[in-house]
């Protein structure tokens, strides 16, 4: 498996932008996620975006951000986006988009990553701190978490 930037395979952009916008993205939202994707990169190195490439196959997906439609906005960057396709799933594929993103941010400068999940046993397992609740603009909560980055060797 390799993990690429979006911007560095241009060829497969749109491939990139289908499976972001297919799993995470509403009906009319595909031009948000085309403009996050296209103009990426800003001064501090972020926002990113990354897939997972097994055979050719774009299999998996993340993030880099500075907020993920939350508000802490006063936390960043953000891993976001962690997705898998079924198919794929059981084989430690997210665990390593996740220290992907870890070792990436860590060499952009940032000390600490956060993400916000529901989801209870997983990032704990990889060394992730619950720290926190953070609300959409919807009203729903999740669990904060966060990664100090000089601990990653």
């Amino acid at each position: 498996m390799e993990i690429r930037d979006v911007q560095d395979i241009p060829e497969r952009f749109n491939d990139a932008l289908e499976l972001f916008w297919g799993y995470w993205g509403q009906e009319k939202n595909k031009p948000f996620y085309e403009q996050c994707m296209k103009y990426a990169n800003g001064p501090d190195g972020i926002p990113r975006f990354f897939v997972a490439i097994i055979e050719g196959q774009l299999v998996g997906t993340y993030a880099l951000l500075r907020n993920d439609i939350n508000s802490r906005h006063d936390l960043y960057p953000w891993f976001a986006c962690l997705y898998v396709k079924d198919e794929h799933r059981g084989k430690g594929i997210a665990a390593n988009l996740l220290r992907h993103g870890e070792v990436v941010a860590q060499s952009l400068g940032f000390k600490t990553l956060y993400l916000e999940s529901n989801l209870d046993g997983f990032y704990e397992k990889l060394g992730w701190i619950e720290n926190g609740i953070t609300y959409d603009p919807f009203g729903n909560s999740s669990k904060i978490y966060e990664k100090v980055l000089e601990e990653i060797k």
